[in-house]
């Protein structure tokens, strides 16, 4: 069953493409990113736009933003069993130390930490709770990045990046966005 939700990922944007194509409906459109991530555009940021994917679902709008997004995980991230997900985006965006953690694993986080803080700069991490979800992010110049995690769930997070757009933008989006609907 795997192999075959594989072999539909590349033909999801397309299809989706062609169901946009001359639909009047003002309904926003879901990107669904796993049966516990989801994110709603309005159909206004689609109107013009070009889906497509790479991780996983992405936009760009016809005014040059991008989103994308995908889900990450212990074995994508190559990390051990039984470290907690949900902590991932505290110790990468450098609101935790990975002190306690073993120091091939500390060093990876202090690694990120320092390239997403020259990236993004160093003053603007922001975390926020909508419902279930926790948003951790930062906005620089280049765009924004997001991790979202979901209460009591441990199995993957989502992580959402923007160029383009502004934090509020981004924010807005994000927190208007999420859904877990199945």
């Amino acid at each position: 069953m795997s192999k075959q939700l594989g072999l539909l990922k590349p033909i999801a944007p397309i299809a989706l493409a062609f169901a946009l194509q001359g639909c009047a409906s003002t309904e926003p459109v879901k990107f669904s990113y796993s049966s516990e991530f989801a994110l709603t555009v309005p159909v206004s940021q689609i109107s013009g736009a070009t889906v497509f994917s790479a991780d996983g679902p992405a936009l760009k709008t016809a005014e040059g933003q991008l989103l994308s997004g995908r889900v990450i995980s212990n074995a994508s991230e190559g990390l051990p069993d039984d470290f907690t997900i949900r902590d991932y985006p505290k110790l990468i965006l450098g609101l935790d130390s990975p002190q306690a953690f073993d120091e091939e694993i500390a060093r990876l986080f202090e690694n990120s930490t320092k390239e997403i803080q020259h990236t993004y700069g160093d003053g603007g991490v922001f975390q926020e709770t909508v419902g279930a979800f926790t948003i951790y992010g930062v906005c620089g110049d280049v765009g924004c990045l997001s991790f979202v995690t979901k209460a009591d769930f441990e199995d993957h997070i989502l992580t959402v990046h923007g160029t383009g757009i502004s934090k509020e933008e981004f924010t807005s989006l994000i927190k208007g966005g999420l859904h877990a609907d199945r």
